[in-house]
C-alpha cells in the first residue's frame, strides 16, 4: 500500500488519548489522515496528531514531522504530524514517506519516497535519503555517508558501506543487522 494512493485494507490502530486499547477494522491511511471502517459501517477519520500507531496487514505506521525533502530547486518541509510507514526500529527506526509534491507552477506534481531515521524514542526525525524514481546507481555514495554516522561502531557495517554493497534493496536490513547487532 502506497501512501500516495491509499486503499482500504483490514488493520488496528491506538489513539493518542486511549492508549490500553487497539481498535480494529477497514483503514485507509495517507500521511495525512486515517479512515476507519468499524464492523458496522461506521466511518471515522483520524490526523495524524490523534493516532499513537497503525498497522495494516503487515505494515506498521507511526508518525514523525519536522524532515525536509529537498528535491532540486524545492524543499517540503513536514512541518505537522505524518502517518510514515515503520520498517524496521530499535536504536535507530528506519522509517519511509511516500507522497505526491507539487513540482510546477501549472500544477504538476512527483512523487517521492524519503527514508528517514529516528534515534531511539526521539522525537527528532532526519531525513537520510531520497528516491525520486530515478537511477540509485548513481547516489550509493549519498547513502552510504549518511548511514556511516549511525554504523559507526559497526566494523562489519562499515565495511559494507565503503564497498557500496548497500542499496535501497537492502537499506532495511542493515538497519536491522544495526538494531539487532546481528550480522549483515
Amino acid at each position: 500500500m502506497s501512501l500516495a494512493g491509499p486503499t482500504e485494507a483490514e488493520g488496528s490502530y491506538v489513539l493518542q488519548d486511549n492508549p490500553q486499547v487497539r481498535y480494529t477494522g477497514r483503514l485507509k491511511v495517507s500521511a495525512r489522515q486515517l479512515v476507519a471502517t468499524d464492523n458496522a459501517g461506521r466511518k471515522t477519520t483520524w490526523q495524524p496528531d490523534e493516532v499513537a500507531s497503525l498497522k495494516v496487514g503487515a505494515l506498521r505506521y507511526t508518525t514523525a514531522r519536522g524532515f525536509t525533502i529537498h528535491n532540486g530547486l524545492w524543499n517540503h518541509v513536514a512541518d505537522k504530524k505524518v502517518f510514515v510507514e515503520l520498517l524496521d526500529s530499535g536504536r535507530l527506526s528506519l522509517l519511509r514517506y511516500t507522497t505526491r509534491i507539487k513540482s510546477g507552477q501549472l500544477g504538476t506534481a512527483a512523487q517521492f519516497t524519503a527514508y528517514l531515521v529516528r534515534q531511539g524514542q526521539s522525537e527528532t526525525v532526519s531525513t537520510l535519503y531520497i528516491d525520486t524514481g530515478g537511477s540509485y546507481t548513481a547516489t550509493y555514495h549519498e547513502l552510504d555517508e549518511a548511514l556511516r554516522p549511525y554504523a559507526a561502531d559497526r566494523p562489519d557495517l562499515l565495511k559494507l558501506l565503503d564497498s557500496n554493497k548497500v542499496s535501497l534493496l537492502q537499506l532495511t536490513r542493515f538497519v536491522h543487522a544495526l538494531n539487532t547487532n546481528s550480522l549483515f
